[in-house]
Formats: C-alpha cells, structure tokens, sequence
C-alpha cells in the first residue's frame, strides 16, 4: 500500500502564523482591503441611461447619426460609362436655353440635376435643371467644362454638407476668376497680344468650320459630297497659312513674356488668391470624396 503523500517541509523561520498578527494590525489590513474594493466599486463605469422614444439626441451624436460619408449613399465623382445623378459648377458659366439662347449665368457652387448630353457649336453641353433662385425649373444647357458631374442624389448630403460643398466650388470659382483677371493684365502689358489673339481667334474658327463641313459631308448626297470634298481641300491649305501666321505670332507672343517674366505679376502670389486658397484647402476634409 502506497504511503500518503507527505507535506512538503517549510522551514519553522518560514512559518507566519495568523495568530501572531495583533488585532491593530488585523484591523488595518482590514481597513485597506475596505478602501480597496470601495476604490474599485468607484473605478467602474457608471451604466449609460437608453435615451427615451421621441427625445431629443445631442447635437453632436445626432450630426453623427444623421451624417455619413457622401460614398455611403453611392455618391462620388462619375466615371467614364456611369450614369450621373447631379453635378456641381466649379467656375462661372452661362447656361442657355434648349434651342441655344444664352438665358445668364451661375457662379461656382450652383448645383444641377443631370438630365442628360448634347453637343453643340460651342462643344459639350450637359441638359439639366439648375438648382438655383431666380432660375426657372426647366432644362437648361452649361458647358461639361464648367461642371463636375457625380452618381447617387445630392439630396442624401447632409445640409452641412451641401453648404459645404457650395462654398467649397464658390471659392474654386473665384480663385479661377481672379487668376483669370490677373492672366489678363499680364497679357495687356504684352505688345503682341492683341495680334496673338486675333490671329488665334481666326485659326479656331476655321477650324470649326471645317468640322461642321465635315459633318454636312456625312450626311450629303454623293454629288453633293464631291462638291464639299473639294471645299475641305482649300480649307486645308488656307488652315495652313493660319496656322504659320499664328505660329508666328505666338513665338514673338512667348518670347517676350519670358523676356519680361519679373515684371509680371504671378497669379498664385496674389494676396485674395492666396485667402481663397486656404480657405477652400479648409474645406476639404468637410467633403470627403467630393472635392476637385
């Protein structure tokens, strides 16, 4: 039969008997254990209180609750091949009418329900219905160069957000405006910018015109198409001889502006550009996805 286990040795200067502690010490060590658990009783987080049906949220937790990120509703800047819900201006820009009467302009910042694309003499249009005052709710035509277009609804935005957004495309408009006005006094000071201007005017128009030759020639009679294909020929060469005349132009145009470089003011440095700036950089982090 296996003998029972045996206890372990502890050596007698080991040994610590309870009895040996004095009641004052037991009290403290009493006291301590006390204070302790009341410190961990304290230490626990007090439980949160549900917030009763129908009351109120605090600011802060309802902008939470009721703000999410614009790509959250499938809002983002649209894509080749997808289809746009709504756009935004960044510049100023003049909106027609459906059968091309100029009707006034927008500036950056107004937003637009997208209704579909058209081309034109004046190149790609975007039909829409322009969220503006004083604008009526009918179709209207802005250049695609003026307007980034995005999918989803802008309506889903927060109204902080769309405020947002708002000024953060007025700004761009009116940096873009002053930079535009500042390029210009520039230009003014160039004595070859009238020439350069005039003789890029009349290569443009030729050009275009010859474009829309072209179109008619598609869709001409073959007599008819023989007829334009000769008219496409001299324009060739008469584009040429404006396009040499322009190249000249703008070769003496460049060359005294780079001769000439510190005495133009450049746009960037310019104290209302440099205010906008900042201010639209400010507003980015507000519009996640939304800025461009």
């Amino acid at each position: 039969m296996a003998a029972p286990l045996a206890r372990p040795y502890v050596p007698e200067w080991l040994k610590i008997s309870v009895s040996t502690v004095p009641d004052a010490g037991r009290s403290v060590v009493a006291a301590r254990i006390e204070s302790a658990d009341r410190t961990a009783v304290r230490a626990e987080p007090a439980p949160t209180d549900p917030v009763p049906v129908g009351q109120a949220l605090p600011a802060t937790q309802e902008t939470q609750l009721e703000e999410m990120p614009p790509a959250l509703h499938g809002i983002y800047l649209a894509q080749r091949g997808e289809k746009p819900g709504w756009g935004v201006t960044h510049q100023r820009t003049v909106y027609y009418t459906l059968d091309g009467t100029r009707a006034g302009h927008v500036e950056g910042g107004a937003l637009l329900d997208f209704h579909g694309t058209r081309t034109s003499s004046k190149g790609g249009m975007i039909e829409c219905i322009l969220q503006e005052e004083n604008i009526p709710a009918t179709p209207m035509l802005v250049s695609t160069s003026d307007v980034y277009l995005f999918t989803g609804d802008y309506r889903k935005l927060s109204p902080r957000q769309r405020q947002d957004l708002k000024a953060y495309y007025a700004l761009c408009g009116k940096i873009a405006a002053r930079k535009k006005e500042l390029l210009q006094l520039a230009a003014d000071k160039n004595p070859f910018f009238a020439e350069y201007q005039a003789a890029y005017k009349t290569l443009m128009a030729h050009i275009e015109k010859a474009k829309e030759l072209s179109l008619k020639r598609d869709k001409a009679s073959e007599l008819e198409k023989m007829r334009i294909e000769d008219s496409l020929r001299q324009m060739k060469m008469t584009e040429a001889q404006f396009r040499k005349a322009y190249d000249a132009i703008h070769l003496k145009f460049r060359t005294w502006k780079e001769q000439h470089a510190n005495e133009i003011a450049k746009p960037e440095n310019d104290a209302q550009v440099q205010q906008w700036t900042r201010q639209r950089l400010a507003l980015i982090p507000r519009v996640p996805g939304l800025a461009y």
